[in-house]
C-alpha cells in the first residue's frame, strides 16, 4: 500500500495523449479528492512517473475500459433524452387534444326531455348551405346581396310570428319582438331587439355578424356561421321568459367587407345606437376549431365570459392585435371608435387556409364548430340580458385573461398581476441570493443571444427557398414547416450556448449557471413587460414560477446527495421535469461536449430538408390553395382591354401564368404594384400589395367573336363597351382673389358597382362628413360602394387651383355587377358569347381559388 507521500507525487494525464510526452505537473490531489476524480472521470487516469513501463502496460486496458464508459454515458444520455422528449410528447399530445376537441353537435332544436328550445348546429348550418349554396357570393351591391336580404328578414318574420304563437298557446310572457329595416346608401342593416318592455330597453347589449362577403368567396364560415349562430340565439329565446334586466340588438349588417361601412351606420345613424351599452362581435377569418376571444376592452365584459361553457381566449392575442402587425380588421373597431362601446370580439380563425376563397364552404366547416360558437354566444346573451350591469362600463386594455386547457377561464385586475409579478420576482432573487440559482454574466447573456439566434437564423430558410424559387414549400403541409425552420433555430439556439460555453468550469456547473441565466432572462422580461403595463407579460411570470420551482427542487435534491462536505454545482435530472423547458435547455446542459457536432449536424438536416421537399413537393393543392387574383380591366380612354393576374403572396405563380398565356395565345408583361397602384383601384386599399401580370385580350375576343364588323375593325373593343361610367362637372367657379375652384362632381354607373375616383389636388373641403381633407397637397381615393338598385353619386369639391383653367383630373375605375360566384360575364355589344373570365374560370387548376371580376376605369378632366 503507498504512503501519502507516494500519493501525493503522483499526477493525471491524458490516456489519448502521446505516451513518451512529458506528464504534467501541478494540480495535486488529496487521497479523497483524487479518489473521487478517477471514479467521475473517463478522460483521465492515474499514472506513475516511476514506472512508465507499468503506465504503458496498463494503457490499453485504461483505453478499454474508457470505451465502455464512454458508450455507458452516451447510453445514459440517449436514454435522459428519450425520457424528457417523450415526457414533452406527452403534454403536447394532451394539449393537442384538449386545444382541437369541440363539442357534439346537436340536431334537434328541442331538448326531448324537458321540451325546451336548445342551440341547434343543424339549425344554424341549414341557414348557412341556404346563404351560401343557393344564394351564393353575397358581394355588396349585387343581387345576390338583395336576394339575402330578403332572406334574413323573411326567417326572421317566421321566427316572430312562431314566437307569438307559442306565447298565446302557453300563456306566458314572452319577449318583446322587434324588428328593424335600416338603409345606408346601397347597403341594408337588418335589426332585431328582444326586450321586457321600456325598463330594459334603456341598455341593451349588441351582437353582431355580418350576412355580406368579400369577392370570391361564399362566406359560409366569414360570416354566415355568425349569422346563423344569431339566428338560432334568437329562436330560443324568443321562445323563453322575456329578459329580467338589459335587452338585447340583433345586427346583421350587409356590409362588412366593403370597410365596415354598415356597421358604422348602425352606430352612428340608428335610432337605438344609444341604448347599447356592450358589444359582442361575431366573425370568422379560418372554418375550423374553437373560436377565441381575441379583443376585449373592459374587465366587466372579461368577467362576462367567465360564464360561456367552452372559454378560448388570452390577452396575447388582445395585445397583439393591438399593435397592427396583423392586417385584419372588424366592425368590432367601428363599435369602439364611433360608439365608445366596449365588448368582446370573437373570431374562428384555425384552418385560414378556405379564408376568402370560393372553398369558404359548409362542408369544409368542422363539425361542432356551430355548436361551440353558438352556445358560448348564448350563455354570453343570457347571462348579459338577466344579470350583468350594463351601465358606466369603462374601456381598459388592463386586464389578464387567459383560458386554462379550454376548462376554466381567469381574468383579474392590473393591480393584483403586478402584485402578483412583484411576489414571483421577489422569489426568484431570494433563490439567487440563497445560491438556488447562479446565474452567470456570461450565461446570461447566452440565453439571449440564444433566442435571438432562434428567431434570426430561420430566415436562412426563407432565403434559401427563394433562391430555389419555392419560397412557400410548406404552405400545403404544415408539418414541414417545423422541419424546415426547426433544425435551423436549434443551430442558432445551441451555436450560441457552444460559444459561450465556460471551458474553465465544469459540465455541471456549466448547467447549473444556463439554466440560472433562463430564470434571469425571464425574470427581466417579466420586469420589462411589467413596467410598461402589457397584460401579455403573465406568460413570463409563468415561465419564472416554474424555473424558480425548479432551481429551488434542485438545491434540495443536490443537498441530499453531499456526502464528503463539498459544493455540488450540477442540475438533477428531474429539475428538468419540473421546469418544462423548450427542448434546448435539456440538450444544450447535457450534452456540451457534443456541442459542435450536434450544430453541424442539425445544419446539414436542415439543408437536405429543404433540398429535398423542394424537389417532390409543391406548395399548394386543392385544400391549401394559391389565391389569385384576375381582373378584366377596360381601359375606356386608352382603348386597351387587357388582363390582369395578380397574387398577394410570395408563391410560384410563374407556371399558372404560363398556363394563362397559352389559353390566350398571347404572352404577359410584369407589372409592379408600388409602381401602379391604380391598376387594382377597384379593391382599394387592398390594390397596393398585388403586383401584376398584364395579358392583352383584344386578339382572343376578335379571333373568338362570330360578330365580323368587331372581328376586324381597327376601333379600339371598349367603344363596344355599354353604357360605361361617366363622370360630369356641374356648378364649377373660380375665385381669383382667393385662388379656390368650386365643382360638384356628379358620377352615373348604370350596373356597374364599387366605382373609385382618385385624384391629385391640394382640397380645401368636400361634401363628405366623415373626416377633413389633408392640408397639404395629396393623393385621393375615394371609394364608393354602389349598389344592385343604385346607379350614381355626388360629390361637391373645393380644391386650390392656379387659374380658371385649372381643371382637375379624375381616374374612374367601376366594377361590373357579373361574375361572383355565378357563370355570367359581360360582353361587348354584338360579340356573342365569348367569355374571357370565363375562359380563366373553367380553365382553373385545383390548386389555385380566384377573386375573379370585370371592371373599367375612365379619365375625366372637370
Amino acid at each position: 500500500m503507498e504512503t501519502l507521500n507516494a500519493l501525493k507525487q503522483r499526477h493525471f494525464t491524458n490516456p489519448f495523449d502521446d505516451d513518451d510526452a512529458p506528464l504534467p505537473h501541478g494540480s495535486l490531489f488529496s487521497p479523497e479528492r483524487l479518489v473521487d476524480a478517477a471514479i467521475r472521470s473517463p478522460f483521465y487516469v492515474y499514472a506513475d512517473r516511476s514506472s512508465a513501463k507499468g503506465a504503458k502496460a496498463t494503457l490499453s486496458s485504461t483505453k478499454s475500459k474508457n470505451r465502455s464508459s464512454s458508450l455507458s454515458n452516451l447510453k445514459a444520455i440517449l436514454s435522459g433524452w428519450g425520457l424528457f422528449l417523450g415526457f414533452l410528447a406527452l403534454i403536447v399530445a394532451v394539449m393537442f387534444r384538449l386545444h382541437y376537441t369541440l363539442p357534439t353537435a346537436v340536431f334537434e332544436g328541442v331538448d326531448p326531455v324537458s321540451g325546451r328550445p336548445r342551440f341547434s348546429e343543424e339549425n344554424v348550418r341549414r341557414v348557412v348551405r341556404h346563404m351560401t349554396k343557393d344564394i351564393g357570393y353575397r358581394v355588396v351591391g349585387t343581387e345576390q346581396e338583395l336576394e339575402t336580404k330578403n332572406y334574413l328578414i323573411r326567417e326572421l318574420t317566421t321566427l316572430k310570428e312562431q314566437a307569438k304563437i307559442e306565447g298565446l298557446r302557453h300563456a306566458q310572457e314572452l319577449p318583446n319582438f322587434d324588428m328593424w329595416v335600416q338603409m345606408y346608401t346601397n347597403m341594408t342593416n337588418i335589426i332585431v331587439r328582444l326586450s321586457c318592455g321600456p325598463e330594459c330597453d334603456q341598455n341593451a347589449v349588441l351582437l353582431n355578424a355580418h350576412y355580406d362577403t368579400t369577392l370570391g368567396s361564399p362566406g359560409a364560415v366569414d360570416d354566415a356561421l355568425g349569422c346563423g349562430v344569431m339566428m338560432e340565439i334568437i329562436r330560443i329565446m324568443s321562445l323563453r321568459p322575456a329578459p329580467k334586466k338589459n335587452s338585447v340588438i340583433f345586427l346583421f349588417n350587409g356590409g362588412e367587407e366593403s370597410l365596415q361601412d354598415a356597421s358604422h351606420s348602425f352606430i352612428t345613424a340608428h335610432e337605438l345606437k344609444d341604448s347599447v351599452r356592450a358589444v359582442v362581435n361575431l366573425e370568422a377569418c379560418g372554418t375550423s376549431g374553437p373560436e377565441i376571444l381575441f379583443q376585449a376592452n373592459s374587465r366587466e365584459m372579461i368577467d362576462a365570459y367567465r360564464k360561456v361553457p367552452y372559454p378560448h381566449g388570452t390577452v396575447l392575442a388582445n395585445d397583439l392585435f393591438a399593435t397592427g402587425l396583423i392586417l385584419s380588421d372588424t366592425d368590432f373597431r367601428q363599435f369602439v371608435e364611433h360608439g365608445n362601446l366596449t365588448g368582446l370580439d370573437m373570431a374562428v380563425y384555425k384552418n385560414s387556409y378556405l379564408y376568402h376563397t370560393h372553398l369558404d364552404l359548409d362542408e369544409f366547416m368542422e363539425a361542432g364548430l356551430p355548436q361551440h360558437m353558438g352556445e358560448n354566444a348564448l350563455a354570453l346573451a343570457t347571462y348579459l340580458t338577466e344579470e350583468a350591469n350594463l351601465v358606466n362600463l369603462e374601456r381598459t386594455s388592463s386586464v389578464v385573461f387567459f383560458d386554462i386547457f379550454g376548462l376554466f377561464f381567469v381574468s383579474y385586475s392590473w393591480t393584483a398581476a403586478m402584485r402578483s409579478h412583484i411576489l414571483i420576482g421577489g422569489l426568484a432573487l431570494f433563490a439567487m441570493m440563497t445560491r438556488s440559482s447562479r446565474p452567470t454574466v456570461r450565461s446570461s447573456f447566452s440565453i439571449l443571444l440564444s433566442f435571438i439566434a432562434a428567431l434570426l437564423l430561420p430566415n436562412l430558410s426563407v432565403v434559401l427557398l427563394q433562391a430555389l424559387g419555392t419560397p412557400m414549400q410548406w404552405f400545403s403541409h404544415e408539418w414541414l414547416s417545423m422541419l424546415l425552420f426547426g433544425p435551423v433555430a436549434l443551430v442558432g439556439m445551441f451555436g450560441v450556448q457552444c460559444l459561450f460555453h465556460d471551458k474553465k468550469a465544469s459540465a455541471g456547473a456549466n448547467e447549473l449557471s444556463t439554466l440560472s441565466g433562463l430564470q434571469l432572462f425571464f425574470t427581466s422580461m417579466l420586469g420589462v413587460a411589467s413596467c410598461v403595463g402589457l397584460a401579455s407579460s403573465y406568460v413570463f411570470a409563468l415561465f419564472v414560477i416554474c424555473l424558480t420551482a425548479a432551481l429551488v427542487f434542485n438545491q434540495k435534491r443536490s443537498a441530499q446527495q453531499v456526502s464528503d462536505g463539498l459544493e455540488v454545482t450540477r442540475v438533477d435530472f428531474a429539475t428538468y421535469f419540473i421546469s418544462a423547458l423548450l427542448p434546448t435547455a435539456y440538450t444544450s446542459f447535457v450534452c456540451f461536449t457534443a456541442l459542435k457536432r450536434i450544430v453541424l449536424g442539425l445544419f446539414m438536416v436542415h439543408i437536405i430538408l429543404v433540398l429535398i421537399s423542394s424537389a417532390v413537393m409543391y406548395p399548394y393543392d386543392e385544400l391549401h390553395p394559391k389565391r389569385v387574383f384576375v381582373q378584366h380591366l377596360r381601359n375606356m380612354t386608352s382603348g386597351e382591354s387587357v388582363l390582369y393576374v395578380a397574387h398577394a403572396d410570395a408563391g410560384p405563380i410563374s407556371g399558372y401564368v404560363n398556363d394563362v398565356e397559352s389559353h390566350f395565345d398571347t404572352k404577359a408583361t410584369f407589372k409592379s404594384g408600388q409602381e401602379n397602384p391604380g391598376d387594382w383601384n377597384s379593391i382599394y386599399p387592398f390594390s397596393q400589395f398585388l403586383d401584376s401580370y398584364v395579358l392583352d385580350t383584344t386578339p382572343y375576343i376578335k379571333a373568338q367573336t362570330k360578330n365580323f364588323t368587331i372581328a376586324n375593325t381597327l376601333q379600339p373593343l371598349t367603344d363596344f363597351v355599354q353604357e360605361a361610367p361617366r363622370l360630369f362637372a356641374e356648378n364649377a367657379s373660380y375665385d381669383s382673389k382667393t385662388g379656390l375652384r368650386k365643382l360638384t362632381v356628379l358620377c352615373t354607373h348604370p350596373n356597374y358597382i364599387w366605382t373609385v375616383a382618385s385624384f391629385d389636388t391640394e382640397l380645401v373641403s368636400w361634401s363628405l362628413s366623415s373626416s377633413e381633407p389633408f392640408p397639404y397637397p395629396s393623393h385621393y381615393v375615394i371609394r364608393h360602394v354602389g349598389g344592385y338598385v343604385s346607379d350614381g353619386w355626388r360629390l361637391d369639391l373645393v380644391y386650390r387651383a392656379s387659374g380658371p383653367e385649372d381643371r382637375l383630373m379624375i381616374e374612374l375605375t367601376a366594377m361590373e355587377t357579373e361574375g361572383f360566384g355565378r357563370d355570367e360575364e359581360r360582353e361587348l355589344i354584338g360579340s356573342g358569347d365569348i367569355g374571357v373570365m370565363r375562359k380563366i374560370l373553367k380553365t382553373r387548376p385545383n390548386w389555385v381559388t380566384l377573386t375573379y371580376f370585370g371592371a373599367t376605369v375612365s379619365h375625366f378632366l372637370l
